[in-house]
């Protein structure tokens, strides 16, 4: 740790060459006799604090980034009595450390009884005479190191510095006390998003320590987690003081995905010499997400300890000096969350064990095995042949039911974009889209665990308006939504009510209904559903008898949604 130190002299003022510049004063001095006084002389304590989300603590936007160059300048502002100074210093250099330049401007006057000063502002700048963005000054460089100051909001550096501007101290003639005053800088780093499949931090030496959380169903299905992390700083002084309380990261949905930001927060380097001496403490409680995976037990988790070691570990874990990793939670994931020893194996080598994760790919090919009618050539799907319930109309060795290019006159251009199938006039091209239930838990892929190979797909139940995607594909993707289906009821009957997204159409219509939940024999290819409209204008409303007589039918939705022609 480095140190920004402020010596206090009390002397008679006599001559001495200093540098200095951009002096400000208002007001007058305290005190009868202006030959009594004492020098201020300051020096740098830099605190080497960790990278915390600027959307979690706002304050720290003015810490500026940290750097190598050396400090050249400061700029401090203090007030004694009536009277208020601002004074640009240079920095000078010994053995001990960083110090500011003999200056007459820093020369407070002391009467008989003792004189209070109040230090306001201190700023250290490089010097650089060419530079940008928010922490340049093109008098004095670029801002690297500065004291935070709690003026308006008390105790938000609590943690950070042992004592924040402004700060109030009394000089006295005849003595000379000295003062630190603890600056910072912010090492700003972008935390490594891996790109799980269900999930940015800006950079700023305070050091980052981030989180991101699953949440495993008491089935083992991974959803991202939502979750609050509480932190404590232990100096090994007294009790470990509390940094942070409930922070949660931010939520929402990406690509019809829910999804969350790592949770990155700012904490202290170490304050002991052995790395290996926990100094943070964080708890994790599990958060609820209704619109997700429903309402958990939030029952706070075990507290955790880490050492300098663990976050430097943390910091270099990818060998990047731009990048930290995250801490990744898994909540209620049992002994195996997905990660390091596989008990289970992990047979497509995708990093997500065999028992835990929902599309195991050995070949590859973006299908999961489960869904797959042909693995690394293997399978009923690879024979023309085979059996395919849905068929093989182009014969490719794959079954159309997963076939995302069906080419029947092998023209090597997809039937759903060939003019030869569809009316080029009007549509550009067409895919197979499904109605979304608004549940993850009506997946096809749900009702197929344990009975193989399976299509893809989503169930409703009941009414309710739903969107309806296309090319979801066996990745149960959300990215492109083309229209929604309302669906309702009398009792007797069901009404299903179709409307387009803009820029799209559908030119087939395929709907089944059930009175329960249908199982995998149930789930047929959709040209053989119950009920299927097929013409260049399916939109509106269709009635459909109800065999549940009630609310509690289950229905799926299929289409063919064809994007219109500039």
């Amino acid at each position: 740790m480095k140190q920004i130190k402020l010596y206090l002299g009390v002397l008679a003022m006599f001559a001495m060459l200093f540098t200095s510049c951009s002096k400000e004063e208002t007001g007058a001095a305290p005190g009868e006799n202006a030959n009594d006084s004492a020098t201020l002389e300051f020096g740098a304590v830099l605190n080497d604090l960790a990278n915390r989300a600027m959307t979690n603590k706002a304050h720290f936007d003015d810490i500026p980034d940290c750097s190598d160059a050396d400090p050249a300048v400061a700029v401090i502002s203090f007030s004694f009595g009536e009277t208020t100074r601002t004074v640009t210093v240079d920095i000078m250099e010994d053995e001990q450390g960083f110090f500011t330049a003999y200056d007459e401007m820093f020369k407070i006057p002391v009467g008989d009884e003792p004189t209070e000063v109040t230090l306001h502002s201190f700023m250290v700048y490089d010097g650089a005479t060419e530079g940008s963005g928010p922490f340049f000054d093109e008098e004095n460089g670029n801002l690297i190191w500065i004291a935070p100051s709690e003026a308006d909001s008390p105790g938000l550096f609590d943690g950070y510095v042992d004592q924040a501007l402004p700060m109030t101290f009394s000089v006295e003639a005849g003595t000379k006390p000295y003062i630190s005053v603890e600056v910072l800088c912010f090492d700003r780093r972008m935390v490594n998003e891996y790109g799980y499949p269900f999930f940015d931090i800006t950079p700023k030496e305070l050091y980052p320590l981030c989180f991101f959380a699953n949440y495993c169903s008491d089935s083992g299905r991974h959803y991202v987690g939502n979750y609050a992390v509480s932190v404590w700083y232990d100096d090994g002084i007294g009790e470990p003081i509390q940094i942070y309380t409930n922070e949660d990261p931010e939520t929402g949905m990406t690509g019809g995905e829910y999804s969350a930001d790592p949770l990155c927060l700012v904490i202290p380097e170490s304050p002991f010499d052995d790395p290996d001496q926990d100094y943070i403490i964080y708890q994790v409680t599990p958060l609820s997400w209704p619109d997700s995976y429903g309402t958990i037990d939030e029952t706070p988790m075990p507290m955790v300890h880490l050492s300098w070691s663990d976050i430097e570990e943390l910091l270099s874990g990818d060998d990047n000096d731009e990048t930290t990793d995250y801490i990744h939670l898994f909540i209620n994931c049992g002994d195996n969350p997905g990660g390091g020893d596989c008990i289970a194996g992990d047979s497509d080598e995708d990093g997500i064990c065999d028992d835990v994760d929902d599309c195991i790919d050995v070949d590859h090919d973006e299908i999961c095995d489960d869904q797959d009618d042909c693995i690394n050539g293997v399978g009923a799907g690879c024979n023309p042949t085979g059996d395919c319930t849905a068929g093989d109309i182009d014969q490719d060795g794959i079954c159309d039911d997963i076939d995302d290019c069906i080419d029947v006159d092998e023209d090597g251009i997809c039937d759903n974009e060939d003019c030869d199938y569809i009316d080029c006039e009007t549509y550009e091209g067409c895919e197979t889209a499904f109605m979304f239930g608004n549940d993850y838990d009506l997946e096809f892929r749900d009702i197929y665990e344990g009975n193989g190979k399976g299509r893809w797909g989503w169930i409703a139940q009941g009414s309710g308006t739903y969107t309806i995607y296309a090319a979801a594909g066996n990745n149960y993707k959300m990215d492109n939504p083309v229209g929604t289906a309302t669906v309702s009821s009398d009792g007797d009957h069901v009404y299903v009510t179709i409307d387009w997204a803009a820029g799209y159409e559908f030119t087939e219509l395929h709907i089944d209904i059930f009175s329960s939940m249908p199982d995998y024999s149930d789930l047929k290819a959709p040209g053989q559903y119950t009920y299927n409209e097929s013409d260049h204008s399916v939109e509106g409303m269709y009635t459909y008898d109800n065999p549940s007589g009630d609310d509690t039918f289950y229905i799926v939705v299929h289409a063919q949604s064809c994007s219109l022609a500039d």
